[in-house]
């Protein structure tokens, strides 16, 4: 039976997205905000299972975490209490964030906005505008076009654990990928199946820029992964934008 994203995928996220580093990932998002954000209060939307969520607040942010999923927040929450880390997590879109009080900063790690569609897009970015107090940085990643259209796009990717095995089919339509996923859940001596399907974006790093100056934002930085020089074949993009 199929789920909804990352219904079976969160108990195993951290421990399968295995191809960036995340201490050093998580040091270079540190390192900007310790840079551009005026203070420490912020928000880390598409959170998932909480990784730089926790690690900000061990740095001493008032930071809290948002997602759109049940499951991930779930894994969170439960991540969090072991690590005896109190951190606040909230289910929101992001199309439609909002917040109580004025943020210095919003990030968005790990793909969280290529699940939106062009005008989805827009609709988040300006409700991050809106939730930045002046001057306040919104730092966020994308999975770059050309990753999802010569990497990802029409491939298909598996891998098999001792706890769960799982098959990755990607499907590349004209500006999204569709991902359909299947994992094998041993319980006991059998293992559940569970089937989820997930859609990321294609989106252009000259729209990106464009759409952050039109919503009123001053683009501080693009650069490949952790800072890299930006290449045409680079596979992560990383954007930093400061309210004016």
């Amino acid at each position: 039976m199929e789920g909804k994203a990352y219904s079976a995928l969160a108990p195993y996220y951290e421990k399968l997205i295995n191809d960036c580093d995340y201490e050093q990932w998580s040091q270079y998002v540190f390192n900007r905000l310790e840079r551009y954000a005026k203070g420490k209060v912020g928000c880390d939307c598409a959170c998932g299972s909480g990784y730089f969520t926790r690690f900000l607040k061990t740095k001493g942010y008032d930071v809290y975490g948002v997602d759109n999923s049940e499951d991930m927040l779930a894994e969170a929450n439960a991540r969090s209490f072991k690590e005896k880390i109190l951190v606040d997590y909230q289910k929101q879109d992001l199309k439609r964030f909002k917040t109580f009080k004025k943020l210095d900063f919003i990030t968005v790690i790990n793909d969280g906005l290529n699940y939106l569609s062009r005008a989805e897009l827009k609709s988040a970015i300006k409700s991050f505008y809106t939730a930045l107090d002046k001057d306040g940085v919104l730092l966020f990643d994308i999975s770059s076009e050309y990753k999802l259209k010569n990497v990802l796009a029409n491939n298909l990717y598996g891998e098999d654990l001792d706890e769960v095995t799982y098959l990755w089919f990607n499907t590349l339509y004209e500006d999204f990928v569709k991902m359909e996923l299947t994992f094998f859940v041993k319980e006991g001596d059998v293992y559940r199946r569970q089937d989820e399907t997930h859609v990321q974006h294609v989106h252009k790093t000259e729209d990106i820029k464009r759409l952050l100056k039109e919503v009123g934002f001053n683009v501080a930085e693009v650069c490949g992964h952790l800072g890299q020089e930006l290449r045409a074949d680079s596979q992560r993009i990383n954007f930093i934008a400061i309210k004016r």
